[in-house]
C-alpha cells in the first residue's frame, strides 16, 4: 500500500476516501486513533494518511488532484 495523500483530520480524509471508493478504488485511513485523541493542527505530527493499493496509486492521486483534495502531494 502507498500513501495517496495526507490530511490534517479524519473528517477530511474520510471525504476523500469516499470519493475514491465511488470510483472503485479501495482506500483505508491510517492514524485515525491519534488524530481523534489529539485533534490539534501540529503541522504534520499526526497527519491522517489515506492509503491505496500500489496498483491504484496513480489513478487515486490523479482523482484527488482533480477533485481538489490535494495539490502536489505525492
Amino acid at each position: 500500500m502507498k500513501v495517496a495523500a495526507k490530511f490534517p483530520d479524519t473528517i477530511t480524509a474520510s471525504i476523500a476516501k469516499g470519493m475514491l471508493e465511488s470510483h472503485d478504488i479501495p482506500a483505508i485511513i491510517d492514524n485515525q486513533a491519534m488524530s481523534a485523541l489529539y485533534p490539534t493542527p501540529l503541522s504534520g505530527v499526526w497527519d491522517v494518511r489515506l492509503m491505496v493499493n500500489d496498483d491504484d496509486y496513480d489513478e487515486a492521486v490523479a482523482l484527488l488532484k482533480e477533485h481538489g483534495d490535494i495539490d502536489n502531494q505525492g
